[in-house]
C-alpha cells in the first residue's frame, strides 16, 4: 500500500497498525459481540451494544409508534452500513479515493404473517428471502478494481455471511418469580 496519512477519512497507517496488532492476536478472529434487549412498553424495546443504545419500535400499521426501525430493518440497514464500510475499508487499503458512496437496499420477506399470527407457522417463514444491495460509487479507480473491491466486500461482509450461513442459535429461557 502507498503510505499515504489520511485517505478517505481514515488514518491508512493507524490502520495497518491496528491490523498487525489484531493479527498478532490469533483469538480474536472469534471476534466476540454481546447485545441486551430491554423492553420499555408496547412494542419499543431498547438494545444495549458495547457502550452504545438504540431504540426499537414497530410502524404504526402493526400498533407500535414508528419512533424508530423495527429489527428487521435494523438487519437491512446493517447489512447496508457493513458493505459500506467494508468498501472503504478495502478501497482505502488499496490507497484508492472514495469521493462518494451509497448503498442501496431493498427486500421482501418470505411470510411475514406467520410472526405476526395471520398464518400458521408452517406457511413460510418471517425472515427475508431476497436483498438486492446495489452500490453507487465514485472512486479513483477504474470500473475492473472497483468491482474487485465490491466483489471482495460481499463475500466477506460480516453481516452478509450471516445472513447466508447457518448460524447456531442456543435460545434459553429463565422465567423469573
Amino acid at each position: 500500500m502507498t503510505a499515504q496519512k489520511s485517505l478517505n477519512g481514515l488514518d491508512a497507517e493507524a490502520i495497518e497498525a491496528a491490523l498487525a496488532a489484531i493479527a498478532s492476536q490469533p483469538a480474536a478472529a472469534r471476534a466476540p459481540k454481546a447485545s441486551r434487549v430491554r423492553w420499555m412498553s408496547g412494542l419499543k424495546f431498547k438494545a444495549f451494544v458495547r457502550n452504545h443504545v438504540f431504540l426499537i419500535d414497530e410502524p404504526t400499521h402493526l400498533t407500535g409508534d414508528d419512533e424508530s426501525p423495527n429489527s428487521v430493518e435494523y438487519v437491512l440497514g446493517a447489512y447496508g452500513a457493513c458493505l459500506a464500510t467494508g468498501f472503504v475499508w478495502n478501497a482505502t487499503r488499496r490507497g484508492i479515493a472514495v469521493y462518494n458512496l451509497e448503498v442501496v437496499l431493498d427486500s421482501t420477506q418470505d411470510n411475514a404473517f406467520t410472526f405476526i399470527g395471520i398464518d400458521p407457522a408452517d406457511q413460510g417463514h418471517s425472515g427475508l428471502d431476497k436483498i438486492t444491495a446495489k452500490l453507487f460509487v465514485q472512486a479513483g479507480a477504474d470500473e475492473d478494481t472497483i468491482r474487485e473491491i465490491w466483489d471482495h466486500t460481499l463475500k466477506t461482509s460480516p453481516v452478509g455471511n450471516s445472513l447466508v450461513r447457518n448460524v447456531i442459535i442456543k435460545p434459553e429461557l429463565e422465567v423469573i418469580p
